[in-house]
């Protein structure tokens, strides 16, 4: 399975991962589409605000250590944490909130300042939470409430919220219907979301303004779980457009493998939002794909979903997939495209030398009385088209730049393609 990103056909700017802390200013920097944080695997045994974390912050609340989650029963008592499960290492920050000064509400979150030179009209928050252990909680249901303040100047980690976003408040996943406050389990990372939503704001933020992101632990009676988060993932709207531009599913993987006589398809979706539909693209190159397959999609979902399809009348030799999302209103995004060679059915398609010196190849194509050959650079653009016959003949690319190329080979019966590169010039 090939790990693969989604871009759009639609003009939208590329999101780039960039974030530079900055601790003089207490923020971090904005300078591009993205943001991420997975909080390392390196324990966390002690916090400074801006320090641990750049442009990390929690309120006043007792910083309570560094765990590792079992099964057993954690401590009870309140404050805030790092976590990790297990000893695997990989570190999520949380709380578990209890009655006592600075233990009511606990915050803590990430000060963004916009420096990308355009204003910010939306923007997708997406993350994983975590219920790390169960308390006496009756039935009442703890949550991780998030909400946001922007300002033109650096925020408090206790400043007033601007606006609250009930969609991406994490709540516990499991309740045990007792009622009591002692931690009767643990759960080692076993009890997750994945929580995301699009923020249109109201002001959009302009450049050089400050946006807190926080989430807040209330004491709430006999129901406070240890509560976490990681994997935060933060993508502004950079377009003028708002909630618009981000795309309705977050694509894991999309393959393409030959299987006997056939070719599976296998793709999984970590998250979807009003998805409709995919549909699986094929050709003999990769710019003139056409659609073979169509399979339902989960609509909106939370979870990973595997997909798999069955292509059972594939081209021979190498061929192309790719695969195409389509949302409820008709909007679309794409898979990267995959290659996958399979041996010919039919008569022989053959190339050599390759790398070719001077450009100059010839096709070896088995005894075929009508042949069409057509070459592709790089970019798409068709740059010759010749006939001929088998079962051997010559292609002349001497006049065109270094580089790689695909060459396709069309019968009466089917069509091949390949890649070829002329070698640069020593």
């Amino acid at each position: 399975m090939k790990a693969i990103r989604e871009r759009s056909r639609q003009c939208w700017i590329t999101v780039l991962v960039m974030c530079i802390g900055l601790r003089a200013y207490g923020q971090v920097s904005i300078t591009t589409g993205s943001y991420t944080q997975d909080f390392g695997t390196t324990d966390v045994t002690s916090w400074t605000n801006n320090v641990t974390y750049p442009g990390w912050y929690r309120s006043s609340a007792t910083f309570a250590g560094h765990v590792n989650m079992t099964a057993a029963a954690p401590t009870n008592t309140g404050g805030f944490y790092t976590y990790e499960c297990n000893g695997n290492n990989d570190q999520k920050i949380g709380s578990r909130a209890s009655s006592g000064t600075g233990l009511s509400n606990i915050r803590y979150g990430v000060v963004l300042r916009n420096q990308t030179g355009s204003t910010i009209n939306s923007l997708r928050v997406a993350y994983t939470g975590y219920q790390l252990s169960l308390a006496q909680n009756g039935g009442v249901v703890n949550t991780l409430a998030f909400d946001f303040v922007t300002s033109a100047s650096l925020p408090s980690i206790t400043a007033t919220a601007t606006a609250s976003v009930a969609a991406l408040n994490f709540d516990q996943v499991t309740s045990s219907g007792v009622a009591g406050s002692a931690q009767i389990e643990g759960y080692p990372c076993t009890r997750s979301l994945a929580i995301s939503g699009c923020v249109a704001l109201a002001t959009p933020l302009a450049n050089n303004s400050y946006i807190l992101l926080r989430w807040t632990d209330v004491d709430d009676s006999n129901n406070d779980h240890h509560m976490a988060i990681d994997d935060v993932k933060i993508d502004f709207d950079l377009t003028g457009a708002t909630c618009t531009t981000f795309l309705p599913i977050e694509l894991l993987y999309f393959s393409a493998e030959p299987e006997n006589d056939n070719v599976q398809l296998d793709w999984a979706t970590a998250s979807e939002q009003d998805n409709d539909h995919f549909i699986v693209h094929r050709g003999a190159t990769p710019f003139d794909l056409h659609p073979i397959l169509q399979q339902a999609g989960a609509g909106t979902s939370q979870r990973t979903i595997l997909y798999e399809d069955l292509d059972r009348s594939p081209l021979p030799g190498l061929s192309y997939y790719q695969l195409q999302q389509v949302d409820i209103d008709g909007s679309t995004s794409w898979s990267d495209i995959v290659a996958v060679q399979r041996k010919a059915d039919e008569a022989r398609f053959t190339v050599y030398p390759n790398p070719s010196p001077d450009g100059r190849f010839f096709l070896g194509t088995g005894d075929e009385p009508w042949l069409l050959f057509e070459v592709y650079e790089a970019g798409g653009r068709l740059i010759q088209r010749t006939s001929g016959s088998g079962p051997l003949n010559e292609l002349d690319l001497s006049g065109h730049p270094a580089g790689t190329y695909v060459v396709r080979c069309i019968t009466e019966r089917s069509s091949r393609s390949a890649l070829i590169q002329k070698a640069a010039v020593p």
